[in-house]
């Protein structure tokens, strides 16, 4: 189940790539400022994944435990979008820099865990760290790369033996729609971002959560 989940997100990965190539191109070219924030905000994820790992994939077991992670990152988004809305308003941007980057890195680490969104919550942090929507969302997604790729890394030899076996149809077709979707996620909250409408994210999660508490079993 959980190389399954990991083997979506390299769907999602692929559609990052897609989406943002010239951003990627760039970093290796003339941004390399860029690269090295996003080298420094991978530390502190690796190190909260390698040492929580097994906990952490134990709680993608436990359905009540989503439900309130769900809740508690719509709360977060919520609050983030009451900071970014003040800082925009008292023209208080901030540049990237390296502790947004560390603490940046700390809010992918956690959002690991099952229930936790990995956008919203760097966004998020992000956004309350100073950094306007644009580089927020940008630097979010670009993070992810690495993020995901060590994931699927992680987990390469089940999702190899899956993919030869007869569970290969769900996971090509789980990947695709991850693709696909991931492309018109990023659009979705480009626009989102833009018109201020961020704090919808965290309504969405509030609500999604509540209703896996009050319904699941």
């Amino acid at each position: 189940m959980v190389a399954f989940d990991v083997f979506l997100h390299f769907g999602t990965l692929v559609s990052i790539v897609i989406f943002f190539r010239k951003d990627i191109l760039n970093m290796f070219n003339k941004d390399r400022a860029t690269l090295k924030f996003i080298l420094v905000a991978c530390i502190p994820t690796f190190i909260i994944g390698i040492l929580f790992k097994d906990m952490i994939e134990a709680l993608f077991t436990n359905v009540k435990f989503v439900g309130v992670a769900l809740i508690t990152t719509g709360i977060f988004l919520l609050l983030a979008s009451f900071f970014a809305m003040y800082r925009k308003h008292a023209n208080k941007i901030r540049p990237i820099g390296i502790i947004n980057s560390v603490i940046i890195g700390i809010a992918q680490g956690i959002a690991v865990v099952p229930g936790i969104s990995r956008s919203g919550s760097t966004i998020g942090t992000a956004l309350i760290a100073g950094l306007d929507e644009d580089t927020s969302l940008r630097f979010s997604f670009l993070l992810a790369l690495p993020a995901i790729l060590g994931a699927n890394l992680l987990k390469a030899k089940h999702i190899c033996g899956n993919l030869v076996s007869v569970e290969a149809v769900p996971y090509i077709a789980g990947f695709i729609a991850a693709m696909v979707t991931g492309i018109a996620a990023i659009k979705a909250l480009f626009g989102i971002l833009k018109k201020n409408l961020f704090f919808l994210f965290g309504i969405y999660c509030i609500l999604a959560g509540s209703a896996v508490i009050l319904f699941i079993k």
